[in-house]
């Protein structure tokens, strides 16, 4: 007999101790030490991982494997469940090629060398800035959506078929998109130039931490046409996602220029939009990170609805 659906406060209860057991989640939390960029991130005491859906329930978003040739016993089954759709049970398969998950990790290690990243300890770690790029890792999220734009967009094709299908809007399809990378592992980067994996690998592999996960969903959210960016805190060590989203979606709002974003948890599965965890709620520590356009980004595919500038929020 399957478990009685939780109650909306035990399952809130649920999500706050999940999220307080772990310190800092993030391997992030860069403090610029001097000019040529030395920075500092905290490690995180590590969670547990997110419970498995049994069997093969659920909508199949298909399978993207990248190149078409790519083993299926190379690629990953995700099961994961967005609460606030119907259904709310989804599949997807995803996979690289071992030739190119390889290339995709030389490239990441190449433009460590050539930024001079060197790690210092488990928690620190320097590299030196080129003329024009800001010392907040902004260049290296750009570098890595410029790199895995492909491979990454051959995924996020797999939702952008099934929003159009279903005619989901903004909101539904962040949630969609949003508990699919809530779903992956919090892993640390272990030796991985500045403590961020590929945004393609995170997918291929599983495992990402904040703002590895962070890259990844803003490349699937910006790919349905909903503006997103990576939200960013220094102090807090830690990384989010900011989503524009309809003016009714509760939370504080963090604003770039007419760009009202909303903050989206990536750590934890089932965190609500718009909602900061109680140990990062702190607004003022926050700041939005710009970043470019990437290769295959579409318009629109969700159905418009009123989402805010500046001076629609509350």
């Amino acid at each position: 007999m399957a478990d009685p659906p939780s109650s909306p406060r035990k399952t809130l209860l649920q999500l706050f101790l999940a999220l307080f057991l772990v310190s800092s989640c993030c391997f992030l939390g860069l403090r610029w030490l001097v000019t040529s960029g030395v920075g500092s991130h905290t490690p995180s005491q590590g969670s547990a991982p997110p419970p498995e859906l049994p069997g093969t329930r659920g909508t199949h978003l298909g399978m993207a494997l990248v190149p078409d040739s790519t083993p299926l016993s190379q690629a990953r089954t995700y099961e994961w469940r967005a609460e606030s759709l119907l259904p709310p049970e989804y599949r997807v398969v995803y996979g690289l090629g071992e030739s190119l998950a390889r290339s995709l990790d030389s490239q990441h290690r190449a433009y460590g060398r050539k930024m001079r990243f060197r790690a210092l300890s488990h928690a620190r770690f320097t590299y030196q800035a080129p003329s024009g790029c800001q010392q907040d890792m902004r260049c290296i999220y750009a570098e890595l959506m410029r790199s895995n734009a492909e491979p990454v967009h051959v995924l996020g094709t797999r939702f952008i078929e099934h929003i159009r299908e279903r005619r989901l809007d903004p909101l539904e399809a962040a949630e969609l998109i949003i508990s699919f990378v809530q779903r992956i592992h919090y892993v640390e980067p272990e030796g991985q130039p500045f403590g961020v994996i590929p945004p393609a690998l995170v997918a291929a592999r599983d495992e990402g931490d904040c703002d590895s996960k962070a890259v990844l969903a803003v490349m699937l959210l910006r790919q349905a046409g909903i503006d997103a960016a990576i939200l960013y805190s220094d102090p807090l060590a830690h990384a989010a996602v900011g989503v524009a989203l309809p003016v009714h979606v509760r939370g504080p709002p963090f604003r770039l220029g007419s760009h009202v974003y909303r903050y989206a948890e990536l750590t934890t599965e089932g965190w609500p939009l718009g909602m900061i965890p109680p140990q990062h709620d702190k607004p003022h520590l926050w700041k939005v990170l710009p970043l470019p356009e990437s290769p295959g980004e579409t318009g629109s595919s969700v159905e418009a609805v009123d989402t805010p500038v500046s001076g629609d929020v509350e």
